[in-house]
């Protein structure tokens, strides 16, 4: 008696003992990292390589001037005159594209429009591998619980039993069973520590301070299922990165066929050079005749046209089916959370029963650990209910594009640096 209340004691002392690591919430993290990740980093790079892009396209409008100088080696001309070899200045400005400069710089401008959405996407998609990893720590640790629980009421059952075949070495055969019993919860708790160490080991990726299960809290805990649906609907797919990236690649795959359609056609250019003895402006005409990269070219950019708008359709469908999946699998699983709740009483009732009749030996050693084996299952039962209801949280947030804003995270200046 006297051990067992040390035991105890020092349990709670245990449980009181403040953490090394900090509670840190799901939130907490989320707004760390989609401010510090390297991946938005390079999501703004992008955009500042487009934005790059569109200045070489727009430079097609300007003049291009070089210096050149030619060595003649042999030359014969049908009039008189020899072209001389010494360096000139020559220049050059198209003065007529068939809209393909244009067409073009509306690509690249689709293009920087397409990565400054893909950027918002990316950070939606980081909060999206940051939540996934959290909620499956946190079902690790509850399951770890419950069969913690479990394993100490074989422990005890175990002990009780080495007692008995000290003194009856005839139901050595249900200690063994017991200690079989025993062994496999202490597989599962195995298993649920894998993916409790290991998800908290990627996590750890996107914070700054050091985690492990203390750390984890509850992120959707007494919230109110129709005000949080209400909160973050978003009926707009206008206000989706996804979709909108996806709709300036379509308008970007558009502006690029009409310019390779174009580039088919002549190109009219200005042109001259100066030289010390030589002065020369005409206009020049160049129209390759026969081209079939040039053919080729033009099928492709119908082609990726056609894939772009095919991906846009996708998109749409795909958010819509995903945030209609959430609604139900969030009230399913309340629902199932509840029902499995009232069953976990119930369910110790029964082996509160079970053990005062194996004691009294009208119930057997097998319909103890059948009765133990119930209420595990039904408590896995409730923590998965549970969860699912979180991941189904997470993907309502991720399919309205919601998951910084339910952070509370505010909207970037994409071409900040860090540091200003």
């Amino acid at each position: 008696m006297k051990k067992s209340y040390y035991t105890l004691l020092s349990v709670g002392l245990f449980l009181f003992t403040p953490s090394l690591s900090q509670a840190e919430s799901l939130k907490q993290i989320l707004q760390y990292a989609l401010a510090e990740d390297p991946s938005l980093e390079e999501a703004r790079a992008q955009i500042r390589i487009a934005e790059s892009q569109t200045k070489i396209s727009e430079a097609g409008h300007q003049p291009v001037i070089s210096l050149s100088q030619n060595g003649v080696i042999a030359q014969k001309h049908t009039y008189q005159g020899k072209r001389r070899s010494e360096p000139s200045l020559n220049g050059r400005v198209n003065l007529y594209a068939w809209g393909a400069i244009e067409a073009e710089i509306d690509r690249d401008k689709y293009r920087t429009d397409y990565y400054q959405h893909k950027f918002y996407e990316t950070r939606e998609l980081i909060g999206q591998r940051i939540g996934q990893l959290y909620l499956s720590a946190l079902r690790a640790k509850e399951n770890i619980a419950i069969y913690q629980e479990s394993f100490d009421r074989h422990t005890k059952l175990v002990e009780d039993l080495k007692v008995i075949v000290s003194y009856d070495n005839g139901r050595a055969f249900e200690l063994t069973e017991a200690l079989s019993r025993l062994n496999q919860v202490e597989s599962n708790i195995a298993r649920q520590e894998r993916v409790l160490s290991t998800s908290l080991s990627q996590l750890a990726r996107y914070t700054k301070k050091n985690l492990d299960e203390h750390s984890l809290q509850d992120p959707f805990s007494s919230q109110d299922t129709h005000a949080f649906l209400k909160r973050y609907q978003n009926n707009d797919l206008s206000a989706n990165p996804t979709f909108l990236a996806q709709q300036k690649e379509v308008k970007s795959s558009e502006s690029a066929a009409k310019a390779a359609e174009a580039r088919r056609m002549p190109s009219i250019n200005l042109e001259g050079s100066a030289s010390r003895h030589e002065r020369e402006v005409y206009v020049g005409v160049s129209w390759d005749i026969y081209n079939q990269a040039s053919k080729y070219e033009v099928e492709k950019s119908q082609y990726t046209k056609a894939a772009a708008e095919a991906k846009l359709r996708e998109i749409q469908l795909d958010v819509t089916e995903k945030a209609r999946t959430a609604e139900l699998e969030m009230f399913r699983s309340q629902k199932l959370a509840k029902t499995t709740q009232r069953q976990i009483k119930l369910q110790r009732k029964v082996v509160d029963d079970t053990e005062l009749q194996f004691d009294i030996a009208t119930k057997s050693l097998l319909n103890l650990l059948d009765a133990y084996q119930e209420l595990t299952s039904v408590q896995a039962e409730e923590v998965a209910a549970r969860n699912d209801y979180r991941d189904a949280a997470l993907l309502y947030l991720v399919s309205q594009a919601k998951v910084a804003s339910w952070a509370g995270f505010s909207t970037l200046n994409l071409t900040e640096e860090k540091g200003k």
